[in-house]
């Protein structure tokens, strides 16, 4: 009998990534997520974000295609509405950032920039997403410090 491993020559794991965390905002663990950090705010006050979610891409999969994706989950959300899309890198790879906004009865309206990249390493390809959150009111305080710690990950050896 063998073993296989996780990671290993043949499970590759994820790249490692960094961000940076503000004074003013603490590690949170997220189901599903990899990374997160949340603004430190008063009970009761929805909390800013910045969460990281990698998945393995299957060979056929390409960045338009996960782009793609993201956009129909994004319209899928009743009431959302694009406020802008641009290129743009993350860690030196091709990316994608989209904005958008929505409403919502319990929070009112929730902005969102999400930042997307392929990352190809070690004979797989891997989705790295970069989503910041906040509720609309917050965004004039805090969207320009969502947007700098997306703009400060990387991805270690790549």
């Amino acid at each position: 009998m063998s073993t296989v491993t996780y990671p290993s020559g043949t499970f590759p794991g994820f790249p490692e990534v960094t961000m940076d965390c503000p004074e003013g905002w603490v590690p949170h663990q997220v189901p599903a997520a990899q990374l997160a950090i949340v603004q430190e705010r008063p009970e009761g006050e929805f909390r800013p974000n910045v969460v990281v979610v990698m998945q393995r891409l299957a060979p056929e999969q390409t960045f338009e295609n996960v782009v793609k994706q993201a956009v129909e989950r994004f319209e899928a959300t009743p009431g959302y509405e694009e406020v802008g899309r641009t290129e743009t890198t993350m860690s030196g790879f091709t990316a994608v950032r989209i904005e958008g906004a929505w409403a919502t009865e319990q929070t009112g309206t929730i902005a969102q920039a999400l930042r997307l990249a392929v990352i190809e390493h070690d004979g797989v390809r891997d989705v790295v997403e970069v989503t910041g959150t906040c509720a609309g009111p917050q965004a004039t305080e805090v969207w320009a410090v969502v947007r700098a710690i997306q703009d400060s990950v990387t991805l270690a050896g790549r």
